[in-house]
């Protein structure tokens, strides 16, 4: 037979058990009008065309052999009788499982939706955050464009100019993003289903390669290349992830030290230094409003002291932090490994068709997951090679950072995590001015 036929042959057997095994009402009732149809014809055409054995024949009919040939009619009913139980009992078997595919698919949807949701509210939040920062620089570079140039660089204790203050719409805006962004964050690494896949993606299980902040720090950025070329696969790669709920617990007292100083003191005149050269970038197209507007978000969310060969220096790691998270939210690869390891737990044991239908649901509820897609894979030595990404901005700028890590080092002398690093400084301009000091001479007595 040739292998087409073959081939055809087992395709259409494989429908037929596929069937078979989905029995319902209709189906159980065809194979019974069948088999008695099979049964009637069998019998009327052995009668009429005398198909019967010579000993059967009427003429040479006994007892023997009408009660032989009627416990034959018996099996015959009997066991049409057990196939009509045993297609019962797959049916009754069937609408159980049945009923349990249709629990297990709507509890796996409610886990997707919340995912899909956190996934959204954190990435709107982010973005919303960004756009307030694009504000804030677009106003603070007109103010410098109207004001003194010697007001640029202002600092002392008397109050600023009024030229030189962030109009309240756009400060109060831009607190309130801040404040949304980190509760937001906040609350998605407390949940408990984003929790447990992040769980998962930790455990032997899972094929997505995620990075601890024990493997990657953030702070070694600024100290190592290959931590910086991992950073970059994590940002960039889908199935690559990196920890950010644990570097969120490390981060807890830091996070959003930012929004204290918006509070509290004008940020024109407090981030001035690095206002300027933020803008300064911009003005020579090195970067453009949208990208400085991601280095001031990631400032105000966090910015640490890095112990470097020429002492302690304060980096924005906040940037970092946000561009891992945007390219770390839970992808359709984790997710669909995540959903088929709930289903592995659970006692319920499926047939053959059961557990294909699964797999196919597990497939079409990850692929309702909303996050912001990567690429495959990322060359690290040309980026025009790699697939189109949705985070390409974020991407272009991180590899940017990584090529010049001092794009990133915050120059402002602000108060809180750089006091000490601030003292310094100060300590070093109280001498100067001590030493520079006139003297008085001893009066003559």
């Amino acid at each position: 037979m040739p292998r087409h036929s073959q081939s055809k042959l087992k395709r259409l057997f494989k429908h037929f058990m596929d069937w078979f095994d989905g029995a319902h009402v209709s189906q159980l009732t065809l194979a019974t009008v069948m088999f008695g149809v099979f049964s009637l014809a069998f019998f009327w055409f052995t009668l009429k065309w005398n198909w019967l054995p010579d000993d059967l024949l009427p003429s040479n009919l006994t007892q023997e052999s009408t009660g032989l040939f009627d416990a034959l009619g018996g099996w015959a009913l009997g066991f049409a009788g057990a196939l009509v139980a045993i297609r019962i009992a797959g049916l009754a078997t069937n609408i159980q499982q049945n009923d349990s595919i249709r629990e297990e698919i709507i509890y796996l949807n409610r886990s997707v939706e919340k995912i899909s949701d956190i996934n959204s509210k954190v990435t709107r939040s982010i973005y919303d955050a960004k756009r307030a920062c694009t504000a804030l620089l677009l106003e603070y570079d007109d103010i410098s464009k109207a004001k003194p140039a010697r007001l640029i660089n202002y600092y002392g204790e008397r109050p600023a100019p009024k030229s030189s203050e962030l109009s309240p719409e756009v400060l109060s805006n831009l607190i309130s993003k801040l404040d949304d962004l980190i509760s937001t964050i906040e609350e998605s690494s407390r949940d408990f289903v984003f929790r447990s896949l992040f769980k998962f993606a930790r455990s032997p299980k899972s094929d997505n390669h995620i990075v601890s902040p024990e493997d990657a720090p953030l702070d070694d950025f600024f100290l190592e290349e290959s931590t910086r070329n991992i950073m970059l696969g994590i940002v960039a790669e889908d199935l690559k992830v990196y920890d950010f709920i644990e570097q969120l617990n490390r981060s807890s007292k830091n996070l959003g030290l930012g929004i204290s100083h918006l509070r509290s003191k004008n940020i024109l005149v407090e981030y001035s230094k690095d206002l300027e050269q933020l803008l300064k970038l911009v003005r020579t197209d090195k970067l453009e409003y949208s990208g400085a507007a991601w280095l001031l978000l990631g400032m105000f969310l966090l910015h640490d002291k890095v112990e470097k060969a020429g002492g302690k220096r304060v980096y924005n790691t906040g940037f970092l932090l946000i561009s891992l998270v945007l390219g770390s939210l839970p992808n359709r690869e984790l997710l669909k490994e995540y959903l088929q390891s709930q289903l592995e737990e659970g006692s319920m044991e499926y047939t053959r068709s059961g557990k294909q239908r699964l797999k196919e649901e597990v497939i079409k509820l990850s692929e309702q997951l909303y996050y912001l897609e990567g690429v495959e894979a990322f060359d690290h030595a040309d980026e025009s090679k790699s697939n189109p990404s949705d985070l390409a901005d974020v991407i272009n700028l991180f590899q940017t950072c990584a090529n010049n890590i001092d794009i990133l080092r915050v120059r402002s002398r602000v108060t809180g995590l750089n006091e000490k690093y601030n003292e310094s400084s100060l300590n070093a301009k109280s001498i100067d001015k001590a030493n520079n000091a006139p003297t008085s001479e001893p009066k003559k007595g």
